[in-house]
């Protein structure tokens, strides 16, 4: 898909962060934006200065979780702009650390139902809606470098691989059908966002507070001055995404420091042997992407 002049994309998450820079990447192409988020506030601000700036973006309150909401997201998105030509399903939740047996039902239910759950809602509204349309379209699914390393089994990283595996099969699902619909399977490393302190809980979980040990509080605090620190730009993700729907790439990395980290478990496989960890983070990153 090499036009981008008055089509019209729906993107989730897009009221701060990774949503937020393809938001304006895409507007800046003379792309119609519906803005999805649950955070209203930030949405409509964010929807507001960008209207200021003349750009065509309609925000929505959507909670990716619920299949109405994102059928509802589409039929706004006609309503307004008419046919859907990019949905970037990137609406997503970090997850509490700790071992996989720790992680409450309620917790686990809550980081399936919008970071796996979320992309299978946006598939199903709107792939038949693109497929009868017939038009050039574009699928992004946000996953992670967590989609494609091993590591601990926080319930992030098992829904990131899902995303993963997922964004595969709809490529081949629709390369079956000879459908005019490319797919990129978006798979961030470290992004200057607030996904490692958000505020966002599960529905009636109390207040996010600091962890009781000391130590585990210290990693939290390190890792987040780290992804302030050395984190990429969202903005510049967003362009990146943007020059990716124009190529028809599938696999989208942001930073190449992680690709020995992807190598390793990939040779683990094939050698059948047990999994060992990634390499430590590097620290610092060079964030230096042709865009």
């Amino acid at each position: 898909m090499d036009q981008f002049e008055g089509k019209t994309a729906v993107v989730t998450g897009a009221a701060s962060g990774i949503g937020l820079g393809i938001t304006e990447a895409l507007t800046a192409r003379g792309m119609k934006v519906v803005m999805a988020d649950v955070q209203q506030a930030s949405l409509e601000a964010e929807a507001e200065r960008l209207t200021r700036e003349n750009k065509d973006v309609l925000p929505r309150l959507a909670d990716v979780s619920k299949q109405e909401d994102v059928d509802a997201l589409l039929a706004a998105a006609t309503d307004a702009f008419g046919p859907v030509h990019v949905l970037c399903n990137n609406a997503g939740v970090g997850g509490a650390p700790g071992p996989i047996w720790a992680t409450p039902p309620d917790a686990w239910d809550w980081v399936m139902g919008i970071n796996l759950n979320g992309v299978m809602h946006g598939l199903r509204a709107f792939v038949p809606h693109m497929l009868d349309h017939g038009e050039p379209s574009h699928i992004v699914n946000t996953s992670s470098i967590a989609g494609l390393m091993t590591g601990g089994g926080n319930v992030y990283g098992v829904s990131k691989h899902a995303v993963t595996r997922i964004s595969e099969g709809l490529y081949f699902d629709l390369a079956e059908r000879n459908a005019n619909i490319g797919v990129t399977s978006l798979c961030p490393g470290i992004i200057n966002t607030n996904i490692v302190g958000s505020s966002l809980r599960p529905p009636g979980a109390p207040p996010r507070e600091a962890p009781s040990d000391p130590a585990v509080a210290e990693r939290m605090a390190s890792f987040r001055r780290y992804f302030a620190e050395q984190g990429m730009d969202p903005r510049v993700v967003g362009e990146l995404v943007a020059n990716a729907i124009r190529d028809n790439a599938f696999y989208l990395f942001t930073q190449d420091e992680f690709a020995a980290g992807i190598k390793s478990r990939f040779d683990q496989i094939n050698a059948v042997a047990n999994p060992v960890l990634p390499p430590p983070l590097p620290e610092t990153l060079a964030n230096d992407p042709k865009v």
